[in-house]
Formats: C-alpha cells, sequence, structure tokens
C-alpha cells in the first residue's frame, strides 16, 4: 500500500513556457517534447559545435517541423543561455502565433520594406530568444524571394545578433523552393512522422539535401531518435 501513497505525492513536471513581455503566455512546450529537443542539442553537441544555422526539414507536410523548430529554440535558449532567433520560411504553410504578434513583426513585411529587421523581430519575454514569423507572401512573389540575395542579407545580419538561428523549411517534397530554403542552412535535421512518413519518402528526402550536414532525425510525437533503417542512409563523417 505505501507505493501507492508514494506515487500519489508526485507531481508531473512543468511545461516550458515562453512568456510575452507583459508575462503572458506566449506558447508552451510538454516536457517530452523538451526532452527530445535536449536530446538532439546533447547528440549535436557530441558532434562538435551547435551550428550557427539549423534547419528542420521533412518530406511532406503536417509533420510538425514549424513546432519543433519553435521547440528547439525555445531549448536552446532556455537551457543553453545562448541569443536564438527561430526564422520561420514556410510561406506556402505559415502557422499562426495568434494575437500576440502584428502584421508587421514577420518575414514578409521585412523583405517587402514595410517593417525594418527591428521591427520585424518579435522579442519574447526572454531576452535572448526572438521570432521571425514567415508572414504571407503572395504565390507568385515565393519562389523569387527563396532565390533572393536579400534573404541571404537578412540572414547573414541576423547571424550577426543571434548566436544560433532555426530554420523552419517547408516539406521538401511539397514545393521546389524549399531546396534553396534548406541550402541557406549550415546543417539539417529531418522530421518524421511516424506511421505517416514513408522509408521511400524519407530517402528521398535526404538525397536531396545531401550537400547539408545531416545531425539527426527527429521522430515526431514519439521521441527523438535515428532509426537504424535510416541511419544507414544519413551521410556519416
Amino acid at each position: 500500500m505505501s507505493w501507492r501513497k508514494k506515487s500519489s505525492k508526485i507531481e508531473e513536471r512543468p511545461s516550458l513556457l515562453v512568456p510575452n513581455q507583459d508575462g503572458t503566455t506566449l506558447i508552451d512546450f510538454p516536457i517530452p517534447v523538451v526532452d527530445s529537443m535536449r536530446r538532439l542539442i546533447a547528440r549535436v553537441g557530441r558532434e562538435g559545435l551547435f551550428p550557427e544555422r539549423l534547419a528542420l526539414v521533412s518530406s511532406l507536410r503536417q509533420e510538425g517541423t514549424t513546432y519543433l523548430s519553435r521547440a528547439l529554440a525555445a531549448t536552446l535558449a532556455h537551457d543553453l543561455g545562448v541569443t536564438v532567433c527561430a526564422v520561420e520560411l514556410n510561406w506556402w504553410w505559415p502557422s499562426s502565433w495568434g494575437s500576440s504578434i502584428s502584421d508587421e513583426q514577420n518575414l514578409e513585411a521585412l523583405l517587402t520594406g514595410r517593417s525594418s529587421l527591428d521591427e520585424a523581430i518579435f522579442r519574447t519575454g526572454w531576452p535572448n530568444l526572438a521570432i521571425l514569423p514567415a508572414g504571407n507572401i503572395p504565390p507568385a512573389r515565393r519562389s523569387m524571394l527563396a532565390h533572393s540575395s536579400i534573404l541571404r542579407e537578412v540572414l547573414s545580419e541576423l547571424n550577426d545578433r543571434f548566436d544560433h538561428l532555426i530554420l523552419d523549411i517547408p516539406a521538401i517534397l511539397a514545393t521546389n523552393d524549399a531546396m534553396p530554403l534548406a541550402s541557406l542552412a549550415s546543417a539539417s535535421c529531418l522530421v518524421v512522422h511516424q506511421g505517416v512518413t514513408s522509408i521511400e519518402d524519407a530517402k528521398s528526402t535526404l538525397d536531396d539535401i545531401g550537400h547539408l550536414p545531416v545531425l539527426g532525425v527527429v521522430m515526431n510525437q514519439v521521441s527523438l531518435a535515428t532509426p537504424k533503417n535510416l541511419l544507414k542512409l544519413i551521410p556519416q563523417n
């Protein structure tokens, strides 16, 4: 009977809560998600320094790349105390931040001249974590901006301000413009939704980003690991 009494006193670990500057909640991440990000950070640390620009990529839509990009940026800033900016480059299927972020605080406003870089960056309640949302870019302009020198210049300036950039990339197999966007990073991680992403799709994506160091596979909604049947597809140093 004693073990039951003890178990009733165990408290659930809190989530990782990212505040707005006014103290209200911007977003919170369940601890299992945060633990997955911590394992990724530890794994990358064993391979060397955490890259200045890390792209999270997926084969298909709705595999959780945007959410995990946000979670990784928050965990990195919280645990290591480094300065981080989550840069969302998915203009094709952007995810909303709700009312916390204004229409002028996004990459679209910056690239079209409606906002300066300082105005476009959203500062969270943590001084070392910022967000640059994708915004809503018209379809006719997306490909041009994905290949543009101005986008490269923006990322270069962000690198001068932050220790690390986490890039949210649209699904590799869903748009041809995902490849040049992924190429803006210095390394990548592949997001895989277990039971949804096929080995064939994952292999095709890894082939497409073969010019980038692939630091691991994020198994969304399960755990972070590199499955054996995917590990052999990733080039090893």
